[in-house]
């Protein structure tokens, strides 16, 4: 493998925060100035996201370079429309006089993982230099933004007095970065059980990296945010106490939270004391992955509960 020399790397890095703080400089401005409504970039990121997929499903066909660059790009072009519908959302929300970030209830909360699992995703692709694990990640980005679109209540309304804190952008900024870090680690999981299971068609065999390379990935994305997840569990317990004069309520987002916590220690724990690797430590991710659906989906939309304030 070729090195890599400094001033390459340099480069990369400069060209790196170039994209980094230009899309974000592009996403205040237009989310600032142009008379566009948060909903019209929201769904304009969702439909960006469905044609990302598309191209990486096509990438992971026919692997020609162009199309490798189109994908990402896509993505890319598809997270600044995400970001600029958060900003004009909490501009929004700053014009009518109950001013919060735009991840307070089920609507800014999915829109907000979406945006945080493209983010995820894409320094992971930068990091590794292919772009495979995008034909299982972002069907799922697609998923959870088109979701929050079409069935979650997108009106931007007061905060509950308990919500109105600083807790609120540590703890779900925290949170969510663990969701998408989940995310990430079972698009990888799954593709290595393809691998695993097809290990003998041609086809797959060709079609996937090594499966020692998507172990890495799910092992480090997980390895990354799992203390994230502990931060989250511990920052929303602190502010349980402050709001609700407790730390531990056994709600049922808390109790969820320590499951997805505990089945995610469990991999770790196999992983790095007990030496597991392959597919038992893949179907670990894809059970614990369950775990994180039924923590944020179920919980928030069926379970009452001290979170109950996300289905609104």
């Amino acid at each position: 493998m070729r090195e890599v020399s400094l001033n390459e790397k340099e480069f990369h890095l400069n060209k790196d925060l170039f994209f980094l703080l230009g899309g974000i400089l592009l996403s205040v401005l237009g989310g600032l100035s142009l008379p566009f409504e948060n909903l019209f970039w929201y769904k304009s990121a969702f439909l960006g996201y469905i044609l990302s997929s598309v191209v990486y499903l096509a990438y992971l066909l026919i692997r020609e370079r162009i199309v490798g660059a189109v994908a990402t790009l896509t993505l890319y072009l598809s997270l600044l429309l995400n970001l600029t519908g958060m900003i004009r959302r909490t501009y929004e929300s700053y014009k009518l006089g109950v001013f919060h970030p735009p991840w307070s209830n089920l609507f800014e909360a999915l829109t907000f993982w979406s945006f945080i699992a493209g983010f995820v995703y894409l320094v992971i692709e930068r990091k590794y230099g292919f772009k495979i694990l995008g034909a299982f990640v972002t069907p799922l980005i697609a998923a959870v933004s088109g979701f929050a679109i079409y069935k979650a209540n997108s009106e931007i309304t007061p905060l509950m007095p308990a919500l109105r804190s600083y807790w609120l952008y540590l703890h779900v900024v925290t949170a969510f970065t663990g969701y998408a870090g989940f995310t990430v680690a079972f698009g990888s999981a799954v593709a290595y059980l393809l691998k695993e299971y097809f290990s003998e068609n041609r086809f797959v065999k060709n079609l996937l990296p090594r499966k020692e390379v998507l172990d890495e990935i799910t092992y480090k994305s997980i390895a990354i945010v799992f203390p994230i997840w502990t931060a989250s569990i511990i920052l929303g317990a602190a502010w349980a106490n402050e709001a609700w004069g407790g730390y531990w309520s056994w709600d049922p987002k808390e109790v969820w939270s320590l499951i997805v916590w505990l089945f995610f220690g469990a991999y770790l724990h196999a992983r790095q004391l007990m030496g597991w690797k392959g597919k038992r430590v893949a179907w670990l991710v894809v059970f614990g992955f369950i775990t994180v659906l039924i923590c944020f989906f179920a919980v928030n939309l069926y379970f009452p509960g001290l979170h109950s304030y996300a289905t609104g």
